[in-house]
């Protein structure tokens, strides 16, 4: 609805509402005020969860129980650094600026890392998947249950709820765990057929949904896949090399440590990086709003200004023996002071998001005429890096692009085209496990109870590798115990 016609009202809390127009001539004073308290929330907001968020990760560090080293020590280095020269002094908004540049470039750095991390995550798991189905055939004996049995028992588990998102959720674990005995075609109309979904929808999704099916497929190739983490590069090589389906019991249990190790490796990496990027967002979004905010909200993250200080002092410090100095209990008392804090600005941060959200073409242009575009630009940033979504692109997106039929038929063709050519490439016990995989990502495609009934009796009767069906059942019998 056009300003000036219709009245939008956001409570702010503590008596405050940032008013929509009422009549055109008080839009200025109206969207000012708006923008200033918006500001506030997301200071505040931000400002305090970066602070638990850096004191966490500071304590894992003192700890031992995270251990930072070359880039991830060096953007650990860059956050206190960035922290300490804009919050523990006096405003520069030249620094600010530069601050700002920086933050985005590790924004930038991390993303490329994680997107390699996650793209070796899922070549890992395809050979976890492999690994485990292995494993049985060196046992002296494999005990199974009967078919039926073991199918009853899966079903149950299935359809033992009535929430139909967890009944969906349990068919996918169900596929991805069971042995796959199903020819190139009939998953060729699987894949195909869970295009069907995103017709008429944005093409973000769909490429979204072809990125999901590349990657837990192990082919999708991320910028910097052959030159970041090298040693991870050699451990898949080393497991590509090894004929799983022949291998023997010593070199079974040699490739098994491999995985397990490098795993173990591109797990921490990840949680680091994580967790590095989550303190990059909240600073970020603390700082852009840090000049807009009213001098109440400055003054409730000031008070915890002596937690930032020790802790960007001790984060900045020359280690002895590699190790970060413990935190002071005056340090650590200084939380308390954030207590009840984010349960009160969470309700106020979604509603001024749910009002910005309703600007329009016609509200943005008034903005600029106003000279508010670069607050009504650091609150629109900070949406995105304080939502859900911890890897959220920045830049301004194009118009969204509607996915018709010629636009669906185009991705699937060129997705079909690399998993055949994969499956033409690898060895039929990879095509099963990656088969599995594309599977437990494709949404439900079955139409009734009786046809998932259908599935899982097929599955276990047309595996004649009693190790494969062994896993498969155990698998499912410890998601079923979790």
């Amino acid at each position: 609805m056009p300003w000036g016609r219709k009245v939008m009202v956001v409570d702010m809390g503590n008596g405050k509402k940032a008013h929509g127009i009422r009549k055109k001539e008080n839009f200025e004073r109206e969207l000012s005020t708006f923008f200033r308290e918006a500001a506030s929330v997301n200071h505040v907001f931000a400002g305090t969860s970066f602070l638990m968020q850096f004191f966490s990760f500071y304590e894992g560090m003192a700890d031992g129980e995270r251990s930072l080293c070359g880039e991830t020590l060096s953007i650990w280095r860059e956050i206190c650094r960035i922290a300490k020269d804009n919050f523990l002094g006096e405003f520069d908004a030249d620094l600010r600026e530069k601050s700002v540049l920086t933050l985005s470039g590790l924004r930038g750095t991390v993303t490329r890392k994680m997107e390699v991390l996650t793209a070796y995550t899922d070549r890992f798991s395809l050979y976890e998947y492999i690994l485990n189905r292995v494993e049985p055939r060196f046992e002296e004996e494999i005990i199974l249950p009967e078919d039926d049995e073991a199918a009853r028992e899966i079903l149950r588990y299935i359809f033992m709820e009535k929430d139909n998102l967890l009944v969906n959720t349990r068919i996918q674990q169900m596929l991805s765990q069971l042995p796959v005995r199903m020819g190139r075609g009939k998953f060729e109309d699987l894949v195909r057929g869970g295009f069907e979904n995103y017709n008429g929808m944005d093409t973000g999704a769909v490429d979204d949904f072809v990125y999901r099916i590349l990657s837990v497929a192990g082919l999708y190739e991320p910028e910097g896949m052959g030159e970041y983490f090298p040693e991870f590069t050699h451990s898949l090589g080393i497991l590509k090399e090894t004929d799983l389906k022949q291998v023997q019991k010593e070199e079974y249990k040699e490739a098994q440590e491999l995985f397990t190790r490098t795993a173990e490796a591109v797990r921490v990496l990840t949680d680091d990086y994580y967790s590095l990027m989550e303190l990059i967002n909240l600073l970020f979004a603390w700082l852009l709003n840090y000049p807009y905010a009213d001098k109440d909200a400055v003054g409730e993250t000031q008070e915890l200004t002596p937690l930032l200080k020790e802790l960007c002092e001790k984060g900045l410090a020359k280690r002895e023996a590699e190790k970060f100095a413990a935190v002071s209990g005056e340090c650590a008392a200084l939380l308390q002071k954030t207590e009840g804090v984010l349960e009160e600005f969470t309700p106020k941060l979604q509603k001024a998001q749910a009002a910005l959200s309703k600007f329009t073409g016609k509200e943005q242009e008034s903005v600029q005429a106003m000279m508010l575009g670069q607050e009504y630009a650091c609150l629109k940033t900070s949406v995105l890096l304080v939502g859900g979504s911890l890897f959220a692109d920045l830049s301004e997106g194009g118009e969204p692009k509607t996915a018709d039929r010629s636009y669906l038929k185009q991705a699937a063709d060129s997705l079909m085209e690399k998993l055949l050519a994969a499956f033409s490439a690898q060895p039929a016990i990879m095509n099963r496990a990656m088969i599995a995989a594309v599977l437990g990502e494709l949404p439900v495609f079955f139409g009734s109870q009786n046809e998932v009934m259908d599935y899982v009796r097929t599955s276990l009767a047309g595996c004649h590798e009693k190790a494969e069906k062994a896993a498969g059942i155990r698998l499912m019998r410890k998601l079923m115990e979790e």
